[in-house]
């Protein structure tokens, strides 16, 4: 009797003559294997592999756009989390625009205005992450809390502020709030102690230029899509370059020039880590500006306004 039943499909062996299933992958007699069958299973094999490494990209694209979308950035491996950068750009606002005016955000000049607020608060948030990292690798990771409570005092005490106030003010909790002093005296400890050494003579230069080779030395990775920061005409000056002041310079208070360029010069070297320029203050009536001046050329031009600067 033949051991595979008529209704069941069968197929001759091309190798010995003999019958066996259709759908089998080996000869029932001699024992090899049919072509094609396995050429079929490894397509099979490549194709389903494919497309696991298609789902892998796509499955790593949206996680990393939704990790991205939680952090502004990383200093190294440190994430700086979206949430606490809002706050800080929320604070920060409400700051600028109680000193300035409800406007200092609107139109035109006020997207550039924010983009270099952005700009700013990113920056400051890079060099904390990485003075906290350098204070923790040298020992400092703790404040004593009578010397917090101290400082939260004092604050209150010398803007006349209820806890309401400064929760409002801050736009966090009072644990929040606390928590920054925290940061600010490591910070304040670690760079006495351990980078000026009580060198306060030149202080401000050897900070600064341990800061810039630290920087260089550290993986920092910031997400925040931003403009390119424009240097403009004061909003004060006519699109002809008029000023409310006719456009001529005005006789300007020693010490007010004093103060707006250091202001300047200040403000400069913290956001470019350099050093050897000078400034040029002008009182144009509308405004002061104080112009930072590189090898004769003015590299960028700012406002000062009641011991602020701003760039124009």
């Amino acid at each position: 009797m033949d051991s595979c039943p008529e209704n069941i499909d069968k197929v001759s062996c091309p190798f010995c003559g003999e019958e066996s299933e259709k759908e089998s992958r080996f000869c029932t007699h001699c024992g090899k294997s049919f072509p094609g069958k396995k050429r079929f299973r490894s397509a099979s094999r490549y194709v389903l592999g494919g497309i696991g490494l298609i789902l892998v990209g796509i499955f790593a694209f949206f996680w990393l756009h939704n990790l991205e979308s939680r952090e502004v950035g990383r200093v190294n491996g440190e994430r700086i989390s979206r949430e606490e950068f809002s706050k800080r750009i929320d604070r920060a606002k409400r700051f600028y625009e109680y000193r300035y005016g409800r406007d200092a955000f609107q139109g035109e000049a006020g997207r550039g205005n924010l983009n270099r607020l952005k700009t700013d608060v990113i920056d400051e948030m890079v060099n904390e992450k990485i003075l906290l990292q350098e204070a923790k690798a040298a020992g400092y990771t703790s404040a004593p809390e009578e010397e917090i409570e101290k400082q939260l005092e004092a604050i209150k005490k010398k803007n006349s502020l209820s806890d309401d106030d400064l929760t409002k003010m801050f736009g966090g909790s009072i644990e929040d709030f606390k928590a920054e002093l925290r940061n600010g005296w490591v910070i304040s400890q670690f760079v006495e102690r351990v980078v000026l050494k009580g060198n306060e003579a030149n202080g401000n230069q050897v900070f600064s230029q341990w800061l810039t080779q630290v920087k260089a030395e550290s993986k920092i990775e910031t997400y925040e899509k931003l403009e390119p920061v424009s240097t403009a005409k004061a909003s004060c000056c006519g699109s002809g370059g008029g000023c409310g002041g006719g456009g001529r310079a005005q006789a300007l208070d020693p010490k007010i020039e004093q103060e707006a360029k250091a202001k300047g010069l200040e403000y400069y070297e913290k956001k470019t880590q350099k050093k050897g320029a000078s400034a040029n203050v002008t009182d144009f009536g509308c405004h002061i500006q104080v112009d930072i001046i590189e090898d004769g050329k003015v590299i960028v031009s700012l406002t000062y306004r009641q011991g602020e600067v701003q760039e124009i």
